[in-house]
This record gives structure tokens, C-alpha cells and sequence, in this order.
């Protein structure tokens, strides 16, 4: 089960929060994405994850923050259920986008979650903070 709250916090450039409880994995992650989706279509340019209270991220979670990061610059999404063409898209994106991602960003994972990240290659292109203040100011 992946529990979510929504905060607003102000920097150079108002940055949507999302905190997550729980494991981000395939029973929830379709659900993220609509939740970023909605958040988008109301306005939401720049979103921090906050993953501290992510105890686990499996591949189907990967494939929501790639999702994310897709919805994030505006890009229409394709069906995630295409799955493992998200992981493939992943070193696309590295090199079409030029490096990091600038409107999405993570926030505090866990040892065993950053493992994930660093593994999958994920934390090569979003960035990933330990302190809120410095991420929020990261945005501009």
C-alpha cells in the first residue's frame, strides 16, 4: 500500500511536495501517475517526491517515476503497461534531455530505495536530495 499527502512550499518557483508512505510497486503505481497527471493539469510545474517513508521501489515503481518525470515536461505518456520500454527510454532520456531533470526531483530515499535508484541508473539523471530546504531552492 503507497500512501500519499500533498504539500505546497514556496522557493523561487512554487514546488508541489508529495510525500509517500509505504512500498511504490505494481499494485500502486499506476495510481502515482494519475495523481501527477491531475496535479499537472492543475498547474503543477515543478514536483519534489518525497520518498523518506519508501521502504521499497520496484521495477514497476521505476517505470511510474520515469512517468513522471515524462508528465513533469509536459511530454504526453505513452502506456506504461509497456513496461520494460520505460527502462530502455531511461538512457534515451539521459542523452536527449541533456542530463538532469529540472521540474522533478527526490527527496530523502531510503538506503535500499537509493540503491535502487543508483542501480537502475535513475539517480544519474534525477536529482536527489537529503535536505528539503535545498531541494525546494533547487528549482527555478
Amino acid at each position: 500500500m503507497l500512501n500519499s499527502a500533498v504539500d505546497k512550499k514556496e522557493g523561487s518557483v512554487p514546488v508541489t511536495v508529495v510525500r509517500l508512505e509505504g512500498e511504490l510497486d505494481a499494485s500502486n503505481y499506476e495510481s502515482l501517475i494519475a495523481q501527477t497527471e491531475e496535479l499537472y493539469e492543475n498547474g503543477t510545474r515543478d514536483l519534489l517526491l518525497d520518498l523518506e517513508n519508501v521502504d521499497f521501489v520496484s521495477s514497476s515503481g521505476l517505470i511510474g517515476l520515469h512517468s513522471i518525470a515524462l508528465i513533469m515536461r509536459g511530454e504526453t505518456l505513452s502506456d506504461p503497461e509497456e513496461g520494460w520500454a520505460a527502462f530502455r527510454a531511461v538512457s534515451r532520456d539521459m542523452i536527449t534531455t541533456g542530463g538532469e531533470e529540472t521540474h522533478f526531483k527526490l527527496l530523502k530515499p531510503q538506503p535500499l530505495v537509493r540503491k535502487v535508484l543508483d542501480t537502475s541508473g535513475f539517480s544519474e539523471f534525477m536529482p536527489v536530495f537529503e535536505d528539503e530546504e535545498t531541494a525546494v531552492a533547487s528549482f527555478s
